[in-house]
């Protein structure tokens, strides 16, 4: 059996970059160049106008002088920074199309063998998680310890970052090492109908990560305990009594240990809600917290939570099944793994790779589909705050952590419409001021 497993491994060709190409091939690489393209040149219309110093008539209103400059800087410093990342990035996504990827399974082949692919994939996997950490860490360093720290945001020390690092790989090979064996087994067994039961498997997946995420992962990372300050507690329980939000628990968290950005978010399962707050949140007004979260009762209110995980639970059952009908085409199949390097292998997260990069353009327009209706949502729950009497607190929160944040106060119209999920400063506050006199 030994003789027989390397006598397979000695047959297998060497894999080069030569031995990648075709029409699906070539498209995906022409679609993600145009793309990466068409992004940069929207990075650069986003950079002149951080240039810009003077500041835009409408947001002159609403901030200082200072505060518009240090947000412009800092600004300008992220996109000068990302330039950077993201063709360096491009570049080695690319040498990682041409020859890494298809190599590090050739590797993992023989190794183990063409008949083990729970081994062969699980170490492809392992590798390629490794390939890019030479190009990923010191990016990510640059960012908190030079970036973040010159604009006065990082708190993080280096000791953490490395730990949350080895914290963070040690759960990819728990996690990876659980559900990809248990991914590939229901492909295999349930044949061309796997579709349905993969599906099944995922929605289970997405509930239990909904649990195991706050309640085990995110304590891991962050001190959580329950919410210090009585006062404020009280008015929350309050808020939460008046709009019949099911709220169980308060919690805050040291998110000020990594850095001065501020966040709010609630989770649970049904009349099992929790609140948490980042403690850099802590800082504003109370009235300017209990507005914050009135917007985030209003995504609940108008049930925006539950609007994305019905979208969420179709766009994964329409991957799956395309998937299903390009991995059982037969020929197409085989030929779309042979343009992307592989040969004549048979696995299943191989093929499922390969099948997302060709399904990509979908993906990107469903994406740009979904930031729109995302930003309409922010306008809902916005809306839902002014009808609770809370628009000029909301205002004055939302000032207050684009301040703190530094947020993009000069945005380019072609580069929010892309990128922001939520619309900007000027078009919340000027939407909540005309909801405020409409009320009076």
């Amino acid at each position: 059996a030994v003789l027989l497993r390397r006598a397979r491994r000695d047959q297998l060709p060497a894999m080069s970059y030569l031995e990648v190409g075709g029409s699906y091939f070539w498209a995906f690489v022409a679609f993600s160049t145009v793309l990466h393209i068409f992004e940069q040149y929207l990075e650069v219309r986003q950079l002149r106008k951080n240039r810009e110093k003077e500041i835009p008539p409408e947001v002159e209103k609403i901030v200082s002088k200072e505060d518009h400059e240090k947000s412009r800087v800092y600004q300008i410093d992220k996109r000068i920074f990302g330039f950077v990342r993201d063709n360096v990035s491009f570049i080695f996504d690319k040498v990682q199309l041409f020859v890494i990827t298809p190599a590090a399974w050739n590797l993992a082949v023989r190794t183990f063998g063409a008949d083990a692919e729970y081994k062969v994939t699980l170490f492809w996997l392992f590798l390629m998680q490794w390939v890019e950490k030479p190009v990923s860490i010191p990016m990510s360093w640059y960012s908190n310890f030079v970036i973040e720290e010159r604009h006065g945001f990082n708190k993080m020390s280096i000791g953490l970052f490395f730990t949350d690092l080895v914290k963070s790989e040690l759960l990819t090979y728990f996690f990876g090492g659980l559900l990809i064996p248990v991914l590939i087994w229901i492909v295999r067994y349930f044949g061309e109908r796997f579709y349905l039961y993969l599906w099944g498997f995922c929605q289970l997946l997405i509930l239990a990560v909904m649990w195991i995420y706050p309640n085990i992962i995110q304590p891991m990372f962050n001190a959580v305990e329950p919410l210090k300050d009585v006062e404020l507690r009280t008015k929350i329980e309050e808020l939460a009594a008046e709009v019949k939000f099911p709220l169980t628990n308060l919690f805050q968290i040291d998110g000020s240990k990594r850095s001065s950005h501020s966040n709010a978010y609630f989770y649970g399962f049904w009349k099992y809600k929790r609140i948490v707050l980042y403690d850099t949140l802590l800082n504003l007004k109370h009235e300017g917290i209990l507005a914050i979260l009135c917007h985030e009762l209003g995504h609940w209110k108008f049930g925006h939570t539950l609007f994305n995980l019905v979208i969420s639970s179709v766009h994964i059952f329409v991957l799956f099944y395309l998937y299903g009908l390009v991995m059982y085409s037969g020929d197409l199949s085989k030929t779309l793994l042979r343009q992307f390097g592989y040969g004549d292998v048979d696995a299943v997260m191989v093929s499922l790779m390969v099948f997302m990069m060709l399904y990509s353009p979908t993906e990107q327009l469903l994406s740009l589909m979904m930031t729109s209706m995302s930003r309409k949502f922010e306008f809902q729950a916005d809306s839902f705050a002014a009808k609770m009497g809370r628009a000029d607190y909301l205002i004055y929160g939302l000032i207050e952590i684009h301040k703190e944040n530094r947020g993009d106060l000069n945005p380019d119209p072609w580069y929010s419409w892309y990128h922001f999920t939520h619309p900007p400063l000027v078009e919340r506050v000027r939407a909540l001021k005309a909801s405020e006199k409409k009320d009076t």
